[in-house]
């Protein structure tokens, strides 16, 4: 039996057409896709999902909440250690000034060395 695209009928707005787990899910930046900004891959169950938030920190907020519903998916017995933050912290650089022949060098530990001039 042949069906035309006339008789199949098209699911709802509220109708529910497959539900997925999180169990071994990964999920991350899509920083490859460059169509948009603020891509958010999502593989669950053999299927790749291209999701878009609506800036950065929801971008965070999202992979975050991916990555914790990931690690509570599974039972206590098939649980890997979960990962830890995906996001390194931001390190904020010493503005270092050249050492002047007339002033004292000091060093990283608070120990002040006298220049020697010659």
């Amino acid at each position: 039996m042949q069906l035309r695209s006339s008789e199949i009928q098209k699911p709802g707005k509220g109708d529910l057409i497959r539900a997925y787990t999180l169990q071994h899910a990964e999920s991350g930046l899509g920083n490859d896709y460059f169509k948009r900004k603020n891509v958010i891959r999502v593989r669950l169950e053999g299927e790749q999902f291209l999701l878009q938030a609506a800036d950065v920190p929801s971008v965070v907020e999202w992979i975050e909440a991916f990555h914790a519903g990931t690690n509570i998916a599974l039972d206590l017995d098939h649980r890997v250690m979960p990962k830890g933050p995906m996001f390194p912290r931001r390190r904020r650089r010493r503005n270092r000034r050249p050492a002047d022949e007339n002033t004292p060098a000091q060093a990283g530990n608070g120990v002040v060395i006298p220049a020697v001039v010659l």
